[in-house]
């Protein structure tokens, strides 16, 4: 009779175990479902930063860039970042390159502290309209900026784009998913976490048809969800 018991507890295990393995999602195997399933994280991670009136971030940054000659150099950057939705942002980059700007929701300040240049704007009275205007007026992309928007999914994502979920990794210590896309002239990667707040900590792009930023990789920070301003 105890035999029988366990025998029975032992396939009550088994068959909960299964019911439990079962519950998993399971990794896409298809290119549909890698692009359905990275489209959902990004999704998940533009929610995280659309949801954030304010925020702060550190970040480190390396970048190849074509100089005046049409040679590549390559450059390490540190960032400083501070956004106040709608219409504040700042930010400090030292490194290679030192810059300060301002935003405040009427002009831009810009400060290249290296070359002694000085200069200001006037700007639109949102910070997603001025990104815009930043790449349309003068052709400068950062792709930092894809992840300031109001909404980071819509700024980086499009109904071409192709690509997706990669794997589950670890990065620094952290599980993350790791996702790549394509779109037209762009390749671009970044590192999720996959537990608590889907804030980004790695992202890179290659940028085949600029004519001034070829590559850069960035890896995020000191997230602060709540920053004294």
């Amino acid at each position: 009779m105890h035999t029988a018991l366990g025998r029975c507890g032992l396939v009550m295990a088994v068959l909960a175990a299964g019911v439990s393995l079962g519950c998993k999602p399971s990794e896409p195997r298809t290119e549909a479902e890698k692009l359905a399933r990275g489209r959902e994280i990004i999704e998940r991670m533009s929610a995280k930063l659309a949801s954030l009136q304010t925020f702060a971030v550190t970040s480190s940054e390396t970048r190849d860039e074509f100089n005046k000659a049409g040679q590549v150099k390559h450059l390490t950057l540190q960032r400083e970042l501070t956004i106040r939705r709608p219409d504040r942002l700042y930010t400090k980059v030292s490194g290679d390159r030192s810059t300060e700007v301002w935003y405040d929701g009427v002009g831009i300040t810009l400060v290249l502290h290296n070359d002694k240049i000085f200069g200001q704007g006037r700007a639109p009275e949102t910070l997603d309209r001025t990104l815009d205007a930043i790449y349309e007026r003068y052709g400068i992309r950062t792709p930092m900026a894809d992840y300031l928007y109001s909404s980071p999914a819509k700024a980086l994502l499009t109904d071409k784009t192709t690509g997706g979920w990669v794997a589950r990794e670890t990065l620094d210590g952290k599980l993350v998913d790791h996702l790549a896309f394509k779109d037209k002239g762009v390749s671009w990667e970044v590192w999720i976490p996959a537990e608590g707040d889907p804030l980004p900590q790695k992202a890179s792009a290659e940028l085949a048809e600029d004519p001034r930023l070829r590559k850069v990789e960035i890896t995020f920070t000191n997230w602060n969800l709540a920053p004294q301003i």
